[in-house]
């Protein structure tokens, strides 16, 4: 097997992971999480996002660069730019390394506010990153949660989220 042959199969296969598990949590996990009272959905929805925050762009990273790579190794390096506006091997890595990489500002536009927002509210209810994470660390920004500091690593920690938050919900958190 090639080197090429190898980022290929790293590249399309780390893309595809990614996708399914974004996915995943879209059609699945949302409708669930949306069913729960806040109290219940709060410190799941945090736990999500730790797990996913490292995982899903070390992913695009990962399938953007070997698909970058690809790009380039298709063809002579004189012709490569040629060969990207009239398609071929070299454009359809240059697309793939462009979708791939895509999360990135949707993620920081959209995802990160909307995730920041819901990560606040969970530690105002007395919600933490997972069972295992010390009390003490619900005293945090959601900046200062999602840097881990205080609290337990998320590479280390293997435990499940915490059930509940200490503070029941209102009416109002559950919408």
């Amino acid at each position: 097997m090639s080197a090429t042959q190898l980022v290929q199969i790293v590249s399309i296969a780390t893309a595809l992971v990614a996708a399914g598990g974004i996915a995943t949590l879209s059609l699945f996990d949302v409708p669930l999480l949306l069913s729960q009272p806040a109290s219940r959905s709060l410190p799941l929805t945090r736990w999500l996002f730790s797990r996913g925050s490292h995982i899903f762009p070390s992913a695009a990273f990962v399938s953007s660069g070997g698909f970058a790579f690809l790009a380039y190794d298709a063809l002579p390096p004189a012709t490569v730019l040629r060969s990207a506006t009239q398609g071929g091997p070299v454009g359809y890595y240059i697309a793939a390394a462009l979708l791939s990489i895509s999360i990135a500002p949707w993620t920081s536009l959209v995802m990160i506010p909307t995730n920041f927002t819901l990560i606040e509210k969970n530690e105002q209810k007395g919600g933490k990153m997972s069972e295992a994470a010390p009390d003490e660390a619900t005293r945090r920004s959601a900046e200062g949660s999602v840097n881990n500091e205080g609290g337990a690593s998320q590479w280390t920690d293997l435990s499940g989220s915490q059930e509940r938050t200490k503070d029941k919900s209102t009416q109002g958190d559950d919408k």
